[in-house]
C-alpha cells in the first residue's frame, strides 16, 4: 500500500509541470502547430500549450520574477533576460497572442513563434524539454550538455 502511494505521488510530481496559470490576469492565447509532415509537431504544441500561456500571463502581469522561474533547470541567472522580456513584450501581451510551434530539429528543443496582435511585435521563443517538463530558455546555460540524446552532450 505504501509503495503504491509513493508511486502515485512520484508519477503526479513527474508529469505535473512545476508552473501553472495564476488566477489573473486572464490571457488570450492561441497555440497551434506549424505546418509539418510530422505528427510530433502537433503533439509538441499540445505539450507546450500551458507553458506558453503561463509565459504570456507572466509577461502581461509584468512579473519578471515569475517569468524567471520558467527558465529551464540548466539555465543560470535568468533574471536579467526575464526583465528584458517583460520590458519588450508586456504591453504586447495585453492583446491576443498567436503562438506557432515550429518543427524542431531535435526532440528536446522547440521554437515557438509568438505574434502579439496588439502591437504587431513578433518573438521567437526557444523551449527546452528537460527534467520531464518544457521550460523557456532564459539566461545562461547549455541544456544539451546534460542530455544523453544530444550530439554534443555526454553519452
Amino acid at each position: 500500500m505504501v509503495v503504491a502511494a509513493v508511486a502515485v505521488g512520484g508519477w503526479a510530481t513527474w508529469f505535473r509541470p512545476p508552473y501553472s496559470l495564476a488566477g489573473s490576469p486572464s490571457v488570450d492565447v492561441t497555440v497551434r502547430a506549424g505546418k509539418s509532415g510530422h505528427p510530433d509537431v502537433a503533439e509538441t504544441a499540445e505539450d507546450v500549450d500551458s507553458l506558453v500561456r503561463v509565459y504570456v500571463q507572466r509577461l502581461k502581469a509584468e512579473d519578471a520574477a515569475g517569468l524567471a522561474k520558467l527558465a529551464g533547470p540548466d539555465f543560470d541567472q535568468p533574471d536579467a533576460e526575464a526583465r528584458r522580456h517583460v520590458r519588450d513584450y508586456a504591453v504586447s501581451a495585453r492583446g491576443h497572442v498567436e503562438a506557432t510551434v515550429v518543427e524542431g530539429v531535435v526532440d528536446y528543443f522547440n521554437q515557438v513563434d509568438l505574434v502579439y496582435e496588439k502591437t504587431g511585435k513578433r518573438q521567437e521563443l526557444l523551449l527546452v524539454h528537460d527534467d520531464g517538463h518544457w521550460w523557456v530558455a532564459l539566461g545562461d546555460g547549455d541544456p544539451a550538455a546534460g542530455n544523453p540524446n544530444s550530439v554534443d552532450g555526454p553519452g
